[in-house]
């Protein structure tokens, strides 16, 4: 099998700070509609309880709320912190991509990820690198002054072929 690309990127806590601010932005409009959305939707149950006179169910719907708001604006919060204390991003992990025909092969030294492309969800480029998300939540970061085989152009190229609804 040749070898199309090849490209060796390290994690450190700003190319983290980086890809967190970028998820971020990216899925701000849907995170935030959906919580205005479920928001409103315990403030009706909990005023129409009130206003039947169930007080206690009334209560019980504010702590849900209070819950939900919590879970929505801490827990983001508590994931930046966990993952910017990992061992990949403290120890400046780095991740050896090698990209053939028919799949990717992922390797930090210690792992290997042999991946089809099929597999990745979605893949975004910014000017300096490029996010392969594998799901919502979790990408790989490819700097783009960092292909040892090949080049960024023609990688972005490549893989808007494989995957031109996902790019």
């Amino acid at each position: 099998m040749e070898i199309l690309f090849k490209n060796t990127t390290a994690y450190s806590l700003s190319e983290y700070k980086k890809f967190a601010k970028f998820h971020a932005e990216k899925n701000n409009l849907k995170y935030h509609l959906y919580t205005i959305f479920i928001m409103f939707s315990i403030i009706f149950c909990m005023v129409l309880q009130f206003r039947y006179g169930k007080i206690l169910l009334g209560i019980g719907f504010i702590i849900v709320l209070l819950s939900f708001l919590g879970y929505r604006f801490i827990h983001p919060l508590l994931i930046t912190k966990k993952e910017a204390s990992s061992k990949k991003v403290q120890k400046k992990m780095k991740n050896t991509y090698t990209f053939y025909e028919d799949f990717a092969v992922i390797s930090n030294g210690k792992d290997t990820v042999k991946l089809k492309y099929y597999k990745f969800y979605k893949i975004f480029e910014e000017p300096d690198r490029f996010y392969l998300y594998l799901d919502k939540d979790h990408s790989y970061i490819l700097l783009k002054n960092n292909f040892t085989i090949g080049n960024s152009k023609d990688f972005y190229d490549f893989m808007k072929k494989k995957l031109w609804k996902k790019i």
